[in-house]
């Protein structure tokens, strides 16, 4: 009879530790998806500056904060999933784009490849410059043109505020750009991304993600209750 017995126990181990390795795994998974790659309460809401202030005090509840339907995420072949950008808002009648922005722990790992360093960047320097960049067409008659220094101007803005905080795997800023203007003229804005360690404006960005471009539809952002709240504390509403 033990001889009997002793497959079947040792089956049913094999199951169930079988089991709790696929239930550790899944957990795993759910963790990341809900609760490691959730934005942090500091970066989720609005930072309510001079601008934007005043800008609620005309407008109230009729400002207009609208996002397009961009990729989220770097996804050229030598950066993929490097860079993200999972909320952002242009507030035209405050002249200002507000972006989270972030970046995982692998992009670190992938940086040290990249520009042959001798090891991993520490997570909690700073490592990468971002910035804004407004295109215009300098001739909106021809839409067919090639898009040369010649046709399409580059404004490159820098951010006028920026918040950070790290998670186990991200790590995460809250970039307010002011002074962006949306003309009839305007063909996009983009947000570029450079290595602190070779900032150099006429070369390739490290990555770029399009926040605008003119062809494409708007939708309306959503105010969570603490950008509402903020937003009234700041006026006084």
């Amino acid at each position: 009879m033990s001889d009997y017995r002793t497959p079947r126990i040792v089956g049913k181990v094999i199951k169930t530790s079988l089991a709790l390795f696929v239930l550790f795994i899944n957990a795993i998974v759910i963790w990341r998806v809900f609760f490691s790659a959730s934005i942090p309460k500091t970066i989720r809401t609005l930072e309510v500056n001079q601008a934007l202030a005043e800008a609620y005090a005309a407008h109230g509840d009729a400002l207009i904060l609208q996002n397009q339907d961009q990729l989220s995420l770097t996804y050229a072949e030598d950066n993929a999933g490097y860079f993200g950008i999972p909320e952002y808002v242009i507030i035209p009648q405050a002249n200002q784009v507000q972006i989270v922005f972030r970046y995982n722990n692998s992009t670190l790992r992938h940086l040290a490849e990249d520009y042959g360093l001798s090891e991993i960047p520490e997570k909690s320097l700073e490592w990468f410059d971002v910035t804004l960049v407004k295109t215009t067409d300098l001739t909106p008659d021809n839409r067919e043109d090639d898009l040369t220094p010649e046709t399409l101007s580059r404004e490159r803005i820098q951010p006028s505020s920026r918040t950070r905080k790290e998670t186990s795997l991200y790590t995460y800023y809250r970039f307010v750009f002011d002074g962006v203007t949306l003309e009839p003229d305007t063909r996009g804005i983009l947000v570029d991304v450079y290595y602190l360690g070779d900032l150099d404006y006429d070369k390739e960005a490290y990555g770029t993600l399009c926040l605008y471009d003119d062809q494409s539809v708007w939708f309306d952002y959503e105010l969570t209750s603490a950008d509402k709240k903020a937003l009234r504390a700041t006026v006084g509403k």
